[in-house]
Formats: C-alpha cells, structure tokens, sequence
C-alpha cells in the first residue's frame, strides 16, 4: 500500500479528517500515513502565548508547510483578587505591555526562519489578548463566553467575612490600550500574506496593528478592527487618533503589497446625541487629519484592489479639500471601494436630522468632554473612590430612540460629491458604495429603542459585477446585471440635479451611456422582516 501516490493517502486524510476516526493512530503506521495526517492536522492551528517552546518544537521541518493558519492567543499577567475592586493604574498597564510585547516579539522571532521557498505562506490572526484571571465569562475566546453563572454583576460576597465586595468585572481594563513596545526591534516575518485582529476580551492600542503589518512585506490582506469609536473621554480618544494618524503616515507606507485593506474604526449602534459632540481632532482641525492621512497613505499603494473603510469620517477619506480637481489620479488598481460612514461628522455634529427638526442631533453636550477615566492621573485613594462610587449608567452612552425617519443635511453633500469624483477617476472600478446605518421603523413602538437597522446610501456595479447579500438588500440590486447600475436607498431624501449627474457619470467613460438607476427601498422590501 506504500507504493501508492501520496495524494491518494492525502485524499484519504482529507476524508478522515471530517470524522471521529482516530487519526493519530493511523499517523503512525508509516511516513506516508504521517504526513497525510499531519497535512490537514496543521492545516490551522492555534499557538498561545505561554507555550511556544512546545509550538516551535512541534511544528518544525515538513510541518511548517502545511500550516496555513495561524491563530495566536496572547496571556497577560496574572493579578490579584484585590485588583478586581479598582481601575487599572500605569504601573498595572506597564506591565501588561511588556507582557503583550514579549508575547508578539517571541512569536516573531520563531516565524522569521519559516522560509517561504520551503514553508509557504500562512495567514495570521490575532485571535485574543487576556490575562488568566480574568473571569472566563468575560473572555471572548472562551466557549463560557457571556455565561456568568458565578455571582451578580459588580458585587460578590466575600466567605470570609460574609461583607460585600466590589467587582469591576472588564471594567477595570476598559479604558486600558496595550501598547506595542520596541516595535522597531520586531524581527521581519516574510511568510504572512494576511493578517487581522478580532475584537479582543483585551484592547490594544490602534497602532500597534500597524507596527506589525509593517513587519510583514508580503502582507496582501488585512483586515483591522480599531477602538477608537469606543472611547467615550475625548480627551483620551483624541490623544488615540493622533497616534494613529502618525503610525498611518509613517508606517503603513510599509506595507506597500497590500491588495485587500479593511479597517474598522466605528459602530453601527450608537445613535444618541451625546456621541456627536466635540472635533475628534487633537488640535480641532478640519478636515479630518485621520481621514486625510488614510487617504494620503493608500493613494501610495500601487497593488491595492480592494478597499473598505468604516467610521466617522468626511469627504477627505476618498478626495483632498483642495478642490474639485485632483492634482494627480490615485488608487488607479481599485477595483471595489466600500466607504461606510456612521452618523457622526469627525469636526462634531451629525451627518442627518431629526424628521421635523432643524437641529442637528449633536446639539447635546457629551459629559465625557475633558474629562480623563479613572487610573489616568489620578491618585490611588481617588481610584478606590471612583470603584466603589463606580456605577455603569454613568459609564455608557444611550443609543438614543429608534427615529421614524431621518434625513441627511447638508453636510453630507461633500461626502457624496467626494464618493462621485474618486469614482470618476478609477479606470478599474467594478463596485463601489457609500452607506451608513440608521435606525429601522419599530412599527408596533415608534420610540422602541432597537438594534434594528436600515441601510442609507448609493451603490455602483459596472456590467457583469454582482452585489453580495441577498438576504440584506433590495432585489433590485440583483437585476440587469449586465448593465451598469446605480442605485440610491436613500428614503424620501432625493440627491441635487448635480449631485444626481456627478454619479451618474461614474463608469460612463468606460462602459458607455446606458445606465439602470434605481431609487430602492432594502428596509421594506427586506430587512424589517427579519428577525431582531
């Protein structure tokens, strides 16, 4: 049986793997046995931080070939029973950075000899960063995930003394970003071509994702969830985004093989006027010097096919303030573009309005303006405080009430005239989109507030190009799908002659003068149907 091909026992593996037989067994009959096994054993494999000896000792020779995922679990330092009742310091957060930075150095210098001529190439993820005490309820990555039977949330009882004790639960590390150090020290790694972060039981700081994509020159698809959206203290969340615009100016030029670039810097949830207030900007610049910065850095990627931004952003993310008129084409290789805006305007305010009310919603004030969290700057007997006065009310944003209609303002037309003029100039576009979300019509409870959403927005497809997610929108996005197409979801709101003529020339040029545009309407026609 030896002298058959190995693809034949690969095939045989291949099946086996899809049932309860016992592979290992079979693994050591013979080499051919072996590595059929082990082609599909190590086809995606999970390493964690506090083992990696045992992963670089194992997966070693002909088994580096046949990974071709790697998911990494990072394990923080251990703290004490008292640490739960008060908010994390600088002294814990120095810790956990030298603990999350030797997890990525050591890992690093493991995959840096792969070599991709004998081993291939693999994908990356960052699946979890948590410390082992923290609660396994509160561990995204754990199968317990959400299930705290253990005691009420923020109080346990103390056995020994049968008194009450506080329990900060993921809120001492809420407001706690792990931060990369030596990033320039991080060894190259030639064998990842794609890499992405999850939302993690732990967050870390926008950056590093970058300072690591940077040590990846064969790096084609990422992938980025950010934090930024979650940061109700503008003092804090400001001191972030200028950090990040410095690593996306500085570092992400680096990574100038990217194909495929997904970012998410925002949340479809928040719909309350308190999230609107104050310039997300360190020094109150507009535009956006993110949205700029992005656009700046990405224009510079020759290989970039695809490209999905989502966030609070302006007209700057897709064209330069200077005018109508671009000083030189860029993103000339874009082939699909997906811009998804949330509602609130980078320099303050929101994007649409109330139905039958000319204020924009962010007229509210945000409590959380100037304001530090607690374990910033503060002394320790202020912390202590700050736990046992803590109360999670004060500490969360409403997502506001589930409005019958809303309807853009004018603030929104340079972000839709910037989508028409990017498009115009992108000799390779098949599909292109700008949306956001907007809360969904509750018909039994007009004030209901809901996770129930519905789509705002303008969608282009060249002829031949397909929309995907039948089950979200309009059929009518599924039609004449040999014809160039716009279609506008956009309620009662209707686009300016302008406005209308600029996107309607997208593609023209190309393709010719035919064109299907359709106003649509995906909530009634789709989304009200399905389930919460």
């Amino acid at each position: 049986m030896d002298r058959l091909p190995q693809d034949i026992y690969d095939e045989i593996g291949e099946y086996l793997s899809k049932s309860n037989f016992d592979r290992p067994a079979l693994a050591t009959i013979s080499r051919r046995w072996q590595g059929a096994i082990e082609r599909h054993t190590f086809r995606e494999i999970s390493a964690n931080s506090t083992e990696l000896e045992r992963f670089r000792d194992i997966v070693q020779h002909d088994r580096r070939r046949y990974v071709k995922k790697l998911n990494y679990l990072i394990i923080l330092p251990a703290y004490s029973e008292d640490a739960r009742a008060r908010f994390e310091r600088e002294e814990d957060r120095q810790a956990n950075d030298e603990g999350f930075t030797t997890a990525i150095h050591c890992l690093f210098h493991i995959l840096k000899v792969w070599d991709v001529h004998k081993d291939g190439y693999i994908e990356f993820s960052i699946k979890d960063v948590y410390s082992i005490s923290d609660h396994e309820f509160l561990v995204a990555s754990s199968v317990n995930k959400g299930n705290n039977t253990l005691y009420p949330w923020g109080f346990r009882t103390d056995g020994s003394t049968a008194r009450r004790v506080v329990d900060l639960e993921a809120w001492r590390h809420k407001y706690s970003y792990l931060r990369l150090l030596r990033s320039s020290e991080l060894p190259i790694v030639h064998v990842v071509t794609s890499f992405e972060t999850r939302p993690f039981t732990r967050r870390i700081c926008d950056r590093v994702a970058i300072d690591i994509a940077a040590k990846l020159p064969n790096l084609l698809d990422t992938w980025l969830k950010f934090n930024d959206w979650e940061i109700p203290y503008l003092a804090l969340r400001r001191t972030h985004r200028h950090d990040l615009v410095q690593a996306i100016s500085n570092i992400l030029p680096q990574s100038s093989a990217l194909q495929k670039l997904r970012i998410i810097i925002g949340s479809v949830y928040f719909w309350s006027p308190s999230w609107y207030h104050g310039n997300l900007s360190l020094n109150g610049a507009v535009p956006d010097p993110l949205c700029n910065a992005f656009r700046v850095t990405t224009s510079l990627m020759r290989n970039l096919k695809e490209l999905f931004i989502y966030g609070d952003v302006d007209a700057s993310i897709m064209w330069p303030s200077s005018g109508p008129v671009s000083p030189e084409p860029y993103w000339q290789g874009l082939q699909r573009l997906r811009v998804h805006f949330t509602a609130r305007r980078p320099s303050g305010g929101c994007y649409f309005l109330e139905p039958g009310n000319t204020t924009v919603i962010s007229d509210a004030q945000a409590r959380f303006d100037k304001k530090m969290p607690p374990g910033y700057g503060f002394s320790e007997e202020e912390d202590i405080r700050a736990a046992e006065s803590f109360c999670l009310r004060d500490n969360v944003i409403s997502k506001g009430s589930c409005h019958v209609d809303v309807v853009p303002n004018d603030s929104l037309i340079p972000l839709m005239e910037a989508f028409g003029r990017v498009c115009l100039q992108l000799p390779m576009l098949k599909a292109a989109e700008l949306c956001s979300t907007i809360p969904g019509l509750d018909e039994t409870d007009k004030t209901h507030t809901s996770y129930r959403r519905s789509i705002w927005g303008v969608w282009y497809f060249s002829p031949g190009t397909t929309h995907r997610g039948k089950e979200f929108y309009d059929p009518a996005f599924f039609e004449d799908t040999d014809q160039r197409r716009l279609f506008w979801d956009v309620k009662s709101w209707r686009p300016s002659a302008h406005l209308s003529n600029l996107l309607r020339s997208i593609g023209k040029d190309r393709h010719g003068d035919q064109l299907v545009e359709k106003f649509v309407d995906s909530w009634n026609s789709v989304r009200k149907q399905r389930p919460r």
